[in-house]
């Protein structure tokens, strides 16, 4: 009988638990749960499984070395993603690599995360005592047989959670089958079900491949249930007004001074600012995700199912009723400006496909000839306007500004530091909070250029503005951020924000019906022309006395003041319970279609039909 020897197999799998309680311990995912026991038995057999084939001892300490370094890269990383995103990767992100290689990130400020200081000693441990060691590891064949069964048991675990039927689909949407099935939680499943058996699964998973007439029969019935759009007192009094939309990346509302960001204030004191209004946050892509939100009036979709940036899983789709596409069709010309690249998030091709006919980027002004053309001042895109806008016709603008992107730290905006210090006269502030006031006063200037561009050629007083976030700032630390703002960090308070719609014969006007970004493109639509095609949208105009309610990218619902959470929890009135929780079914449901529909390219069998 051979002798047992496990001692470079004990040593891996107890540097991966280790490894594990590390990421554990700097994130939020809590190590002391059963997914610690899925992570053992996974590690356990596969890395004994592949061991036991190993007679060379050198191959087998090489591989046992590997399964080091592979696990320490992914938790690094994950590390990394979490700092910025509050959540672990996906096999979709590794395709955000190749913006590194563009060059791109710099603005991210990518700091060597404290993980990394703490489990370098520990590998640098591991791989000395596994090299050291002369002995090659001998399995006993009864004592895998063992760990196999165990394994097996697992597998059946997974099986049965898979296939469980349900009464309804609410109840599965709160089941651990829904989050075992689509991992739409990544912690969490991770928690469960193992952090390492979670990326081996999200990998290695197969998608089912459906039946595309089913699935569009199926969206055609859900929007042939929807409510016709009725006319209210804001209905059309826009009517054949310019329409210019501001997508204002990182756009915090609650800095909005009268010093600081005087046209941001006279819009908002002046215009329309809806005080119950969100911005969902759906990673990873949460600026294109919201502007997809904002212009096709539909929602971004969330889960490891399938990938959630629309640019980059979508970006060939059709969308006929999006915004610029039904205002051109009323004899708009329409525009889309981004000063940063084409190719970011695949923009040059979905762009066109919203219906903007002009769609220019940086590329295309060094191209004009405008050499110092910077995509890091706001103020500089003034030069989009007079380079390519006619105001032959209406015109539908869409802007997608830079300045108040992260990193915090940039020394290129003390330049608006005098700014600051008058709106905030010898106030001491974090030098994060502080450089992201500088910025803001950049997307301010550049607000005060487009008014004197279109006062210049006689537009001002026919134009309607309307401005918005696509997410709070999560790319500054988060501590600073919710204690200045006053918001508990783990609140979704954090992205509630305000959208402004602006203008000049407006007088003031607070509204606090809930929304959210979906809700842009219906609410604009119905001021300037009701008559338009409302049918296909999951938003809804804001004018209107319909129930609305928000849903976030963790199935958490409000309707502006009580939350009701995915596992039962609300906060709030209980007496709002059973209203949340009908209503949550229904989001959840139109998710549901929207992820149908977007797999189908549901709009172009439409046209096809």
């Amino acid at each position: 009988m051979k002798k047992r020897r496990y001692n470079n197999f004990l040593y891996t799998i107890g540097y991966l638990i280790i490894l594990r309680g590390v990421l554990m311990a700097t994130t939020s995912i809590s190590l002391f749960n059963f997914g610690i026991v899925f992570d053992l038995v996974l590690a356990m057999f596969w890395i004994g499984a592949l061991g036991f084939f190993m007679k060379n001892r050198k191959s087998q300490k090489i591989y046992y070395i590997i399964v080091l370094l592979i696990a320490t890269l992914f938790v690094i990383g994950d590390s990394v993603y979490y700092d910025y995103f509050e959540t672990i990767s996906a096999a979709s992100s590794i395709e955000g690599l190749k913006w590194l290689t563009e060059g791109t990130t710099l603005e991210y400020d990518i700091q060597i995360p404290l993980v990394a200081y703490l489990i370098t000693p520990l590998l640098i441990g591991g791989v000395f005592v596994i090299i050291k060691n002369k002995e090659k590891d001998v399995f006993n064949l009864k004592d895998f047989g063992v760990l196999s069964l165990v394994f097996i048991i697992q597998v059946i675990l997974f099986l049965v959670w898979g296939n469980y039927n349900y009464d309804t689909r609410y109840e599965y949407y709160r089941s651990d089958s829904y989050l075992f099935e689509t991992m739409y939680d990544r912690e969490g499943f991770s928690e469960k079900y193992g952090y390492y058996n979670y990326h081996l699964l999200d990998f290695s998973r197969i998608r089912k491949t459906q039946d595309e007439d089913e699935l569009f029969i199926e969206v055609d019935e859900f929007f042939d249930d929807q409510e016709v759009h009725v006319t209210n007192d804001y209905s059309d009094i826009y009517d054949g007004y310019n329409v210019i939309t501001i997508l204002g990346e990182t756009l915090e509302t609650r800095f909005i001074n009268p010093i600081l960001t005087p046209n941001l204030y006279l819009m908002k004191s002046e215009g329309l600012s809806f005080s119950n209004f969100y911005t969902p946050v759906f990673q990873q892509g949460a600026t294109c995700n919201s502007e997809f939100m904002s212009i096709t009036g539909m929602s971004a979709i969330t889960s490891n199912d399938w990938s959630n940036n629309i640019c980059d899983s979508y970006s060939n789709n059709t969308f006929p009723y999006a915004l610029p596409n039904q205002l051109e069709g009323i004899g708009y010309d329409t525009y889309y400006f981004h000063s940063g690249h084409e190719w970011f998030y695949n923009r040059e091709v979905v762009v066109p496909n919203y219906g903007f006919r002009e769609v220019a980027f940086q590329e295309d002004l060094y191209e004009a000839g405008y050499d110092d053309f910077s995509e890091k001042y706001d103020s500089e895109m003034i030069t989009f306007f007079t380079e390519y806008v006619d105001y032959t016709n209406p015109v539908y603008i869409n802007l997608l500004t830079y300045s108040m992107h992260g990193a915090y730290n940039q020394e290129e905006f003390y330049k608006h530091d005098a700014r600051v210090n008058s709106a905030y006269p010898g106030v001491e502030m974090d030098d994060e909070i502080r450089n992201y006031m500088q910025k803001l006063v950049e997307f301010d200037n550049m607000l005060g250029l487009i008014m004197e561009e279109l006062e210049i050629n006689g537009e001002l007083d026919n134009t309607l503005f309307a401005i918005y976030p696509d997410h709070f700032p999560y790319m500054m630390n988060t501590n600073t951020y919710t204690e200045y703002i006053g918001v508990e960090k783990d609140s979704l308070e954090i992205s509630r924000q305000e959208l402004i719609i602006y203008a000049t014969d407006m007088t003031g006007e607070v509204i606090n019906n809930p929304g959210s970004t979906i809700d842009v493109t219906p609410t604009l639509m119905n001021m300037v022309d009701s008559s338009l095609i409302f049918k296909y949208f999951l938003g809804t105009d804001l004018f209107s006395n319909d129930d609305n309610y928000i849903l976030f990218s963790d199935f958490t619902i409000t309707d502006g003041v009580n939350y009701l959470y995915l596992n039962k929890e609300l906060f709030g009135d209980e007496v709002h319970y059973a209203i949340l929780e009908s209503a949550l079914e229904l989001e959840i449901r139109a998710l549901e279609i929207q992820k149908k529909l977007l797999i189908i390219d549901y709009f172009k069998m439409l046209v096809e039909e």
